[in-house]
């Protein structure tokens, strides 16, 4: 009796894990995942996955506010807007420094198994260069308001010092230069988002799935498994097939 229960209370578990297990590797098989992909790997973490989203709204948001003010012809909205784009320009440059801290001291799991070496230093160049744009476009940015002799705060809390002196023609100069790196970012993030979408569609892996919010896609595509699938018996002793 006392070793029927301890079977019970012991065993029994550790066969839900091991169904589990089971099930997820013949749902990965029947889609094409690759055995042991990051679809049965852990997401990021959540911060990592808030500071990346965080980001692409502010970039988004502060784009689309100068595009309003460019069709606004109220002086007093048009200078709101102006001063909106700039401190969401300044939430970027704060966020992508928390995100190069974070990323440098926190290990994040491969989602690209089996990608070419190539493609991986291809892929951490892109990354270089995208946070590359993400602190050049605001620093030249505060720059041009203190070339326009704006004095600049964060938040209206911390006063910023000023990057070049009051001078109309570098503020020329660098208004063309910010605008250049403003198209630059857009190109940046339009292929960044292309490759997140050639991971998902074609590599199928779980590159996109890692960083997108919520709970893994593994237990949503688990949920709707198609039923010769889901209908087929899980043994718990055989070990799972290569």
């Amino acid at each position: 009796m006392l070793r029927k229960k301890f079977s019970q209370q012991i065993l029994q578990p550790v066969a839900r894990r091991r169904a589990a297990g089971l099930a997820s590797a013949r749902i990965a098989r029947y889609h094409g995942w690759p055995q042991g992909s990051a679809e049965v790997r852990a997401k990021h973490p959540a911060l990592i996955v808030s500071l990346h989203w965080g980001s692409l709204i502010a970039i988004l948001v502060s784009v689309a506010v100068m595009f309003a003010r460019d069709a606004i012809e109220d002086t007093s909205m048009r200078q709101f807007l102006l001063q909106a784009h700039r401190q969401l320009g300044l939430v970027v440059l704060a966020v992508v420094w928390i995100r190069i801290m974070v990323r440098l001291t926190m290990k994040l799991a491969d989602h690209s198994n089996g990608m070419h070496a190539l493609m991986h230093l291809a892929a951490r160049g892109a990354h270089v260069l995208l946070y590359g744009l993400l602190i050049a476009l605001p620093v030249v940015g505060w720059a041009l308001t203190s070339a326009h002799d704006i004095p600049l705060s964060f938040l209206g809390v911390i006063h910023l010092p000023k990057l070049a002196a009051a001078d109309s023609e570098l503020a020329d100069t660098l208004s063309d230069y910010h605008v250049w790196l403003a198209w630059g970012l857009l190109a940046a993030v339009a292929i960044h988002v292309a490759a997140a979408l050639w991971h998902h569609f074609i590599r199928r892996d779980a590159v996109l799935d890692a960083m997108l919010p919520g709970r893994s896609r593994m237990a949503a595509r688990h949920g709707s498994e198609p039923a010769s699938v889901a209908s087929k018996p899980v043994s718990v002793v055989a070990p799972i097939e290569e």
